[in-house]
């Protein structure tokens, strides 16, 4: 379940402007949206490396591992990427990809490999990839280059974590006001999970009150990150 945008902008609004601090433009609420999604997104995957260090807790529901996982779950992608002969060996892997997760092909995995090592390897008549052990290097521009080179058209499957949409609050001036226009045909609600409602009102003050110079807007946001922070470390 995705976190609606208008509850977000609606209460950093009300939060904002409860002492007159100042108003947060459209634009400057969706630039900053796209930043705070972009941050909590990005600290999953950092969430991930620190829960293997603390103890587990043998209740699903509150395990926080399976908590984070469950709010990548809808960021899961597995694609079938075919790779012709005219490409050989660069396969072009997905545009909106955000974290690459395995290649396959066959149902076999491809080991990724470093550009530094594939020389070495390949010159080594026990390491050398072939149609059975496959490998594969990251290139520039999204571009991995498999070892050995495809001689037909061959299919392969890429599991990866896609990038979140950019949240994008839409509206129409009426009376020289904005408001929400849901039905627009670029609507973006931001597609982090619900839970994160409070998590991005907090990030996006936290950034608007740099924007409108008023430190108590900014101190708001992060206190409250702080203070989720300390519970959930508890």
């Amino acid at each position: 379940m995705a976190t609606n945008i208008n509850r977000v902008y609606q209460k950093v609004l009300a939060i904002a402007n409860k002492e007159q601090r100042g108003y947060i433009t459209p634009q400057e609420f969706n630039l900053f949206a796209d930043k705070a999604q972009t941050e909590i997104y990005n600290n999953y995957f950092h969430g991930i490396k620190m829960s293997d260090r603390k103890p587990k807790n043998q209740m699903d529901y509150s395990d926080e591992l399976e908590m984070i996982e469950e709010k990548l779950h809808p960021f899961y992608v597995d694609e079938e990427v075919t790779l012709s002969t005219s490409q050989t060996p660069n396969l072009t892997l997905p545009i909106n990809m955000h974290k690459l997760i395995n290649i396959t092909l066959n149902g076999n995995e491809v080991t990724q490999v470093n550009k530094h090592e594939i020389a070495y390897t390949q010159s080594h008549p026990l390491l050398k990839a072939n149609t059975n052990r496959s490998v594969f290097v990251r290139e520039d521009n999204n571009i991995v280059t498999i070892h050995p080179a495809p001689t037909t058209t061959t299919t392969f499957e890429v599991s990866f974590y896609k990038r979140p949409a950019i949240p994008n609050w839409t509206y129409v001036v009426v009376s020289g006001k904005a408001l929400y226009n849901a039905t627009a045909s670029d609507a973006q609600d931001f597609e982090l999970h619900a839970s994160e409602e409070e998590n991005l009102v907090n990030r996006i003050l936290m950034l608007a009150g740099v924007t409108i110079k008023q430190p108590d807007v900014y101190q708001a946001g992060t206190a409250d990150i702080q203070l989720t922070k300390q519970q959930q470390n508890s």
